[in-house]
């Protein structure tokens, strides 16, 4: 057993498609993604400048607190972009066509004593939330609060002119108060560009199942010369079936454990801080994959150029119900997760990924736990599966 355990390590390190496919290209693919995802969160809901157009139709000085607030919403601070860009017209229509050729989000009209009315573009009510909604719900907070800013101000000049004396009272017309707090839901501050790098350690786990597949097919005496030669040895099937399993997963996992810490040491993709438990997962993911590639690499009458394409098709079709194509593919999984959740349960891609978004989400443990039982489950699976079709098969002649 020992024999073939570093006989069959030592053989597939050598494999130039183990040393591709396993070991380089999640490592190819996660600096891509980087590339590609990396500061998408950080721009997503970086709100640019807002256009609008203004038509002043106030009288006298009714309309220089309106003005004033403009100036100073259309002024940048710092590296940060202005919040509104005003556009001053001449009337109502030029405002309209602006409006309507796309070149402002809003319209804003002040009467004859300075009060201002908005006219939003069109699709304000549409269902969803995208930029041009953030940008619409911020114009109207604008409007709203210098409305009723600029009420409470004649309130007190009317009432109680001595208050505006006090300049607590005159500031609190600009203060802004928080009257809510944030508060952390989950274990970590989500990030969406995580997951697909999650997604692509589930693709990274399935395509070590190669590294099973060739080691299973190379004690099969009709598959190679060298797995004639082995049958016919003093070794037993059983002992060279577990010596290659066993290289197997040790292969598997060290691919895997290279391929995380790259993802999380050297792109700095975060894992919640649960790398400890991160390790763990991989181990059983090397295990569950170990167990796929055995039973690809057992079945009968299929060459093994072919069994290496099957495996291929499985985990690139695996992967797209795993979210690892893009927000789509991503939409896709959680949409499958939602309304069949058996199908995300028998997907080991899929399992894979819930593992670390388990880790990077949740406050406990329990649902990391709960996909390492299912991952154990389909293990079992796949392991029971393949040695039923080792034992089944016989040779008339080597």
């Amino acid at each position: 057993m020992w024999n073939t355990f570093k006989y069959t390590a030592l053989s597939t390190v050598r494999e130039r498609s183990v040393i591709l496919w396993v070991i380089l290209f999640p490592l190819i693919l996660a600096t891509l993604f980087n590339v590609m995802f990396k500061g998408m969160d950080e721009t997503a809901f970086n709100l640019p400048t807002i256009p609008v157009a203004i038509v002043d139709n106030s009288e006298g000085g009714s309309g220089d607190s309106f003005d004033a607030t403009m100036d100073a919403l259309s002024e940048a601070e710092g590296d940060e972009e202005p919040l509104l860009a005003p556009v001053y017209v001449k009337d109502a229509d030029e405002a309209y066509q602006k409006l309507k050729d796309g070149e402002t989000i809003g319209t804003i009209t002040l009467d004859a004593d300075g009060w201002p009315s908005l006219a939003l573009s069109p699709g304000a009510g549409d269902v969803g939330v995208s930029m041009e909604q953030v940008k619409r719900t911020v114009l109207a907070d604008v409007v709203d609060d210098f409305c009723r800013s600029r009420a409470a101000a004649e309130d007190i000049i009317e009432n109680n002119p001595m208050a505006l004396m006090n300049s607590d009272v005159v500031d609190s017309f600009s203060a802004r108060t928080d009257y809510t707090t944030e508060l952390a839901i989950t274990h970590s501050k989500t990030k969406e560009y995580v997951r697909y790098f999650y997604a692509l350690l589930g693709f990274a786990a399935l395509m070590a199942a190669m590294v099973g597949l060739n080691a299973v097919s190379a004690i099969q005496p009709n598959i190679s010369p060298l797995g004639a030669r082995r049958a016919i040895s003093g070794t037993g099937r059983g002992r060279m079936l577990a010596g290659a399993i066993a290289a197997s997963w040790v292969i598997s996992f060290a691919a895997l454990v290279l391929a995380f810490a790259y993802i999380r040491f050297v792109l700095g993709v975060e894992f919640g801080g649960r790398e400890g438990a991160c390790v763990l997962g991989l181990a059983v993911a090397a295990l569950m994959t170990t167990s796929l590639g055995a039973l690809i690499g057992a079945m009968p009458a299929i060459p093994l150029a072919a069994k290496g394409g099957v495996l291929t098709g499985v985990t690139c079709l695996l992967s797209l119900f795993a979210g690892l194509y893009g927000t789509p593919a991503l939409r896709l999984a959680d949409q499958i997760a939602r309304e069949a959740p058996w199908a995300a349960a028998i997907n080991p891609a899929k399992q894979v990924t819930d593992l670390f978004y388990s880790l990077y989400v949740y406050t406990d443990l329990e649902p990391f736990f709960q996909t390492i039982g299912v991952l154990l489950a389909i293990t079992a699976i796949f392991a029971l599966v393949a040695a039923l079709l080792m034992r089944r098969q016989r040779y008339a002649s080597l």
